[in-house]
This record gives C-alpha cells, sequence and structure tokens, in this order.
C-alpha cells in the first residue's frame, strides 16, 4: 500500500529525542504551553543540579506557565546542563553534534517516575482525565492510556492497569493523610498515581 514509504508507514524504533520526551509528557498532561519564540525559560530540574559543575549559579525556577515551555527553550548552562535533557542523551552543547546517540539505562526511568517535574506533569494529567475522560473509571482509564501512547489497552492492560486503580483507591481512601501529600482529594490522588505509571511506560517515549 506504500512501497516507497511516502506516508512514512514504517521504520525503526526508537526512543524520542531528549526535549520531546518533555514535550509530550506536557502534552499528555494538559498543560504545555505552545508558545513559539521569546527568551529561554528556567523548568523544574532536581534541586543543587546547577551548583555541580565548576562554575556555580542558582536555578530560579519558573513559577508561572513558562515552566511548562517545550524542552527547547530551556536555558542552557554548559558548565551544568539541565539534567533531564543529559539523561536522554542531549547535546551538551560543547561541541558540535552531528547525530545524537540513543541509550537506554534505568536512570532515564527513574527520572520519569520521581523527578519532580513529571511528578507535576502526572497530577496535571489526573486532572485532566477526571474533567475530560467520562463519567466511569473504565472510560477514564482508556482516556488516559490514548492520551500516553495514542491506542486503547488491550484486556490484558485494560485488566493490570483497572486493578492497579482500584488498589490505589483502597489505600489512599483509607489513609487521607498520605493521600493529601499527593493531591487534594483521594481519587485524584490515585489517578495521579495512575498517570506516573503510564508515563514510565517504554512506550510512551519510543516512536513505534
Amino acid at each position: 500500500k506504500d512501497p516507497k514509504n511516502r506516508l512514512v508507514a514504517r521504520g525503526p524504533r526508537f526512543r524520542v529525542e531528549g526535549e520531546i520526551v518533555r514535550d509530550i509528557a506536557l502534552a499528555a498532561s494538559g498543560l504545555l504551553n505552545p508558545e513559539i519564540g521569546g527568551k529561554s525559560v528556567f523548568p523544574p530540574q532536581p534541586e543543587g543540579a546547577s551548583k555541580l559543575g565548576q562554575i556555580q549559579r542558582e536555578w530560579v525556577e519558573a513559577t508561572d506557565n513558562e515552566r511548562f515551555r517545550r524542552g527547547m527553550y530551556t536555558y542552557f548552562w554548559r558548565a551544568s546542563p539541565h539534567p533531564g535533557l543529559m539523561v536522554f542523551d542531549a547535546p551538551d552543547s560543547t561541541n558540535a553534534c552531528t547525530r545524537r546517540p540513543r541509550s537506554n539505562t534505568p536512570l532515564q526511568a527513574l527520572t520519569l517516575l520521581n523527578d519532580k517535574a513529571y511528578y507535576e506533569f502526572a497530577q496535571g494529567m489526573a486532572k485532566r482525565v477526571l474533567h475530560d475522560g467520562g463519567a466511569s473509571n473504565a472510560d477514564r482509564l482508556d482516556y488516559a492510556f490514548e492520551l500516553c501512547v495514542a491506542r486503547p489497552p488491550d484486556s490484558e492492560e485494560r485488566s493490570e492497569l483497572s486493578g492497579f486503580l482500584t488498589q490505589q483507591l483502597d489505600e489512599l481512601q483509607t489513609n487521607a493523610d498520605a493521600a493529601k501529600q499527593i493531591a487534594e482529594t483521594p481519587e485524584l490522588a490515585a489517578w495521579t498515581a495512575l498517570s506516573r505509571v503510564l508515563l514510565n511506560l517504554d512506550e510512551f517515549i519510543t516512536r513505534e
């Protein structure tokens, strides 16, 4: 049907670039600021990361909608590049880069799971799912899954995720203090936990 691949119907499977990893998480969460152009921005990064290089500087984290701009606008200090970009093989800007390497390391999964920026994205995604995903948890689960991987879950995936959501709801409804550390309500906290799982899927950051 597409012998010359003019429709890009096929190609190799690869992890997307470091800037795009952040962008697709922002897009799934509904927090992405689509503004084009302008000055560089200072999105969240691990505390103290900007002081690890030879030249120590203060990273003044953006507190408004600027923190949700695309990754290409992230301010870049050569002495201490943003770790959220470097862990996904972004160029360090000290040399010309004609081809980016692509690695697959445990640190990348840990970044998606524990970095405070992705935690914030998960909270945003949970709010989006509860607002736009439908009235039932089944509809919301399908909606959340499609936001992340652009396809509906199969029966096994749906069963696993539904079981996880039920477990989180049960635990957080009986432990209000734990729920409040995550979100305003136990339901929102449970969906935040599920969103963190979906944002950490290999398929989420992989171009199929």
